[in-house]
Parts: C-alpha cells; sequence; structure tokens
C-alpha cells in the first residue's frame, strides 16, 4: 500500500486544560501511556519523557523498525500553572505533550519521520478522548 505523503509543517505539540491538580494529572497521564506500552523516564520537576519501541531495533532498521520503532513523548505538568484563561478556583491544571516536526528523522529517515507524526498524533487524540471520558478535559489548544 502507498503511503500518504509526509505534510510540510508538522504538528508540534498540544496544551490541554484539565481538571485538578498537578499530581492527578500526573497520574492519569503515567495510567495512560503506560497502559499503552510507554515507559516513564523522569526528567525533573514537572516533566516526564515516555519511551517506545527499541532504540537498538530502530538505529539498525530505521523507518522500516516496524512497531518497535523507537519514540518519545515529551510531556510537562508545570506545578502550579493554570490552564489559560481560568482562575486558581476552578482547579485546572495545563499538560503540555510536545514533539518536534523532526522526530523520528533521525533515526528513521523520512519513513521516521512519517512515522513518528502520524503516532503522535493519534496518541494526543486519544489522550484527549482518555481526558474527556474521565470528565477532567476542558480545553485543548494545538501549537
Amino acid at each position: 500500500p502507498r503511503r500518504p505523503p509526509v505534510p510540510a509543517a508538522a504538528p508540534r505539540g498540544a496544551a490541554r486544560g484539565g481538571r485538578g491538580d498537578s499530581a492527578r494529572a500526573r497520574a492519569l497521564l503515567g495510567e495512560f501511556f503506560v497502559g499503552r506500552g510507554w515507559r516513564p523516564r523522569e526528567r525533573g520537576a514537572g516533566r516526564v519523557d515516555y519511551e517506545r519501541g527499541s532504540r537498538r531495533r530502530t538505529l539498525l532498521l530505521g523507518g522500516l523498525a516496524g512497531s518497535r520503532f523507537h519514540l518519545t513523548a515529551r510531556v510537562e505538568v508545570p506545578a502550579g500553572e493554570r490552564a489559560a484563561g481560568t482562575t486558581g478556583d476552578e482547579g485546572t491544571t495545563t499538560i503540555h505533550y510536545r514533539w518536534g516536526a523532526d522526530d523520528g528523522r533521525t533515526l528513521g529517515g523520512s519513513l521516521g519521520r512519517a512515522r513518528a507524526i502520524r503516532i503522535h498524533t493519534e496518541t494526543a487524540a486519544a489522550l484527549e478522548e482518555h481526558l474527556a471520558a474521565g470528565g477532567h478535559l476542558v480545553r485543548v489548544r494545538r501549537s
């Protein structure tokens, strides 16, 4: 089957405003990503990188690594940051899920870039559904 062309301007991420404090938001994110096979890697206060796939297999096979293609989802839940347009009384927390336009290109070329964009876009949509289904999603802003 023929693959669709890689978009010229890849999405760079999304910010989600959710109900609850930052500790609850981090727990919901962990539940979501770990439940889908991503491995958490703490990167400091308020930041967790979730990884999936095999870096070794991706180095050897590039974009042809298939379901074992290595990806990293950079997620930030800044302590005390509130969703834009809300007050502290509403109990909302901003979640930043970011990926770069060149994700996947280094290890997988243009095929890897296309795979990374597709997977990150699908994961972001699934995260929105997960948060909305639990009554935690207030708004989404894409950048």
